[in-house]
């Protein structure tokens, strides 16, 4: 299988799973009405940078008006970033070809409308910061995820956060995930000796959590016994204005 299906297979996955609340909405404005596939006439490109003498504490800024963004980890110590964008020809004649950018320890990519496929590697500690005005959002810590407070938004679309106790943690962690219109979709098994808490808020829909052993706080807010005691927590706020949103934290 070439790289080219297997970055567009992955993308259409990530979809799949996004369709929670109003992500179909963001994806006909990019993908046109006839099926979930890509327009054929497309130009992938990549971007890739090592480590090197970064020690610091890495922050990735991803704006995407149309589209989708996946981030994934790997345990690989060299590796800063790998990042490849598939853009509609059509758009790489409006509006340039995308660009990645890295200055004063921050991964940047600011674009009109792209399926953007991002690997971090494990050499440093990262802090997450997306926004896509209109599609899907996936990103998964497992094995090689070093990792701090995390901002996931769009406006309208879906947004899907998986999370293995493989993580590790730098300090006390914020993961703040909010859309206007769409579902969120969150998995999260919490590292041992980490306190947790997760709440969720929805204007008009339904919020589904399970919390096995966690303590009820009110109806929507859930911690862990030790998330007083903890020496390192992750706080998780999940909102969404219409949509719905279903947790399950261990």
């Amino acid at each position: 299988m070439s790289n080219y299906q297997r970055n567009t297979s992955l993308v259409i996955c990530i979809f799949a799973v996004l369709v929670i609340g109003a992500v179909g909405i963001g994806l006909l404005s990019y993908y046109g009405t006839n099926t979930w596939n890509w327009n054929q006439a497309t130009t992938d490109f990549s971007f890739e940078a090592e480590v090197g003498a970064t020690n610091e504490t890495v922050t990735l800024d991803i704006d995407i008006a149309t589209g989708a963004v996946s981030i994934t980890f790997v345990d690989n110590e060299s590796l800063l970033y790998h990042i490849e964008v598939e853009v509609q020809n059509t758009t790489v004649e409006t509006d340039g070809a995308p660009t990645v950018t890295f200055v004063s320890n921050v991964i940047g990519l600011d674009y009109t409308a792209a399926g953007v496929n991002i690997t971090l590697g494990s050499g440093v500690n990262y802090t997450i910061d997306v926004d896509v005005a209109t599609g899907g959002l996936s990103v998964v810590l497992g094995p090689g995820a070093h990792i701090g407070d995390v901002s996931l938004d769009t406006t309208t679309g879906g947004i899907s956060l998986i999370m293995t106790d493989d993580v590790v943690l730098m300090g006390n962690a914020s993961f703040d995930l909010t859309t206007v219109t769409g579902g969120i979709n969150i998995v999260a098994d919490y590292p041992t000796g980490i306190g947790g808490s997760i709440e969720c808020a929805v204007g008009v829909g339904a919020v589904d959590i399970t919390a096995t052993g966690w303590t009820q706080v009110t109806a929507n807010h859930y911690e862990s016994s030790d998330y007083d005691t903890a020496s390192q927590t992750i706080t998780i706020v999940a909102q969404t204005t219409t949509g719905g949103i279903d947790a399950i934290v261990t």
